[in-house]
């Protein structure tokens, strides 16, 4: 497509440069017989540059004297030294060679190809006027007539055949027919030379002229004007106000349904989080909480197991009767400034054994237990640190003696204890 284009420009071009190197410049000689329409677009040429026209009675190129068109072909842009030619006033026309301003044909009278302007208007151009005519008055085949003729009148048709090209540089020809009838509602029919009601939209039609619109489609349709502005019913506007409403605000529905779905699942997974972590804090607490309690146990256990024989050798017991010791110095939260005894936890046999001993009716075991305390309260004196002393069973004896139990609390020395037998 693009290489068709590109050789149809190229000749375009060519033509035009050659068509400029036999064109004659203001002032040389032309001739007149040389004055033709092009048979494709059929517009007027001279042997004139398209500035200037061939003078008839001096047969020279001379500058034109009157323009027909607002902004003319071939010219330069308009400038004090270079002035355009004028366009005619009203009553007058500048004929196609554009020598000068001529007076408005009459009716009947010559006119040149498609130029409407060259003819007089008609005394009722108020209702005649039309875009297919000007002020009333149309040229056809060279004649000027008044576009007034109505249905059953005879009438005159005017068929004008223009080339035109597609774009890969082919030629294509399209005919543009006119007439005298009142237009758009009227058309000749080229049948019997007779105006006839044009017809309306979706009729069938042959040619543009047929149609009340003047717009034949390809499938020899009547259709509405290629430039008509189509009105919008107000009902459509409303629809599609809704429309428009609705959707944005299913869009808006369905972010806000996603958002609150989204914010509920991290919300969701955020408290399981911490639910989890929580746990395991627990968990650590515990674990921690255990070992300290077993810790604690086991500190306890080799301080209120400890006792002195006799001979005051440090003795390390580890039996069912100490643990069980052990057990009730917990339970009396270490009040170390006394020698308790538990009454509920002690059997009947550990109890009367501690009151024979309490009430010095103990035998010679009693006895020893009672020398090995008095022996351990003068070892120790006022060396051993402010504490208590527990009254454990020895079970090699079987009597009890005082062991005394180191106190973690920072206070003066001395030997301050209970002595079981108040001495």
């Amino acid at each position: 497509m693009l290489p068709l284009i590109m050789k149809a420009a190229s000749a375009i071009i060519l033509a035009s440069t050659l068509a400029n190197a036999q064109m004659v410049q203001v002032g040389q000689t032309c001739n007149l017989a040389r004055n033709r329409l092009t048979s494709t677009t059929h517009q007027f040429l001279s042997d004139c540059v398209p500035t200037a026209y061939c003078d008839p009675t001096t047969s020279t190129c001379k500058p034109k004297g009157c323009r027909s068109d607002e902004f003319p072909f071939k010219f330069p842009q308009e400038t004090a030294e270079n002035p355009l030619p004028p366009l005619c006033p009203d009553g007058q026309f500048c004929p196609d060679e554009g020598d000068q301003c001529l007076p408005q044909v009459p009716v009947g009278q010559n006119c040149q190809i498609d130029r409407d302007d060259e003819c007089q208007p008609d005394p009722n151009a108020s209702n005649l006027q039309s875009p297919w005519n000007h002020k009333g008055a149309i040229c056809l085949r060279f004649t000027c007539y008044w576009q007034n003729a109505t249905v059953g009148q005879s009438c005159v048709v005017d068929n004008v055949v223009y080339t035109g090209y597609r774009s890969d540089g082919s030629e294509f020809a399209t005919i543009v027919s006119r007439d005298n009838c009142v237009a758009p509602m009227l058309f000749c029919d080229a049948q019997d030379n007779t105006c006839k009601q044009a017809l309306d939209l979706g009729a069938d039609c042959g040619s543009d002229k047929q149609c009340i619109s003047r717009n034949c489609g390809t499938d020899n349709k009547c259709h509405l004007p290629a430039g008509t502005v189509i009105q919008i019913p107000l009902w459509q506007y409303i629809v599609t106000g809704i429309g428009i409403v609705a959707f944005i605000g299913i869009i808006m529905a369905s972010l806000f349904v996603f958002h609150k779905r989204e914010r509920a699942k991290t919300q969701r997974e955020i408290r399981e989080y911490y639910h989890e972590q929580t746990t395991y804090r627990s968990s650590i607490i515990a674990l921690h909480t255990a070992a300290r309690d077993r810790t604690s146990i086991y500190s306890a256990s080799e301080s209120r197991l400890s006792q002195y024989d006799e001979h005051g050798q440090l003795i390390y017991r580890d039996d069912e009767s100490q643990r069980h010791l052990l057990d009730a110095s917990k339970r009396q939260s270490r009040l170390r400034n006394s020698v308790a005894m538990d009454d509920d936890d002690d059997s009947d046999e550990e109890t009367a054994q501690g009151r024979r001993l309490l009430a010095g009716e103990a035998g010679p075991s009693g006895l020893a237990s009672r020398e090995s305390f008095n022996q351990s309260r003068l070892s120790l004196g006022d060396e051993t640190p402010r504490g208590s002393f527990d009254y454990a069973h020895a079970s090699g004896s079987g009597g009890y003696a005082a062991v005394p139990v180191r106190s973690s609390m920072d206070a003066p020395r001395g030997g301050n204890f209970k002595d079981p037998w108040n001495q």
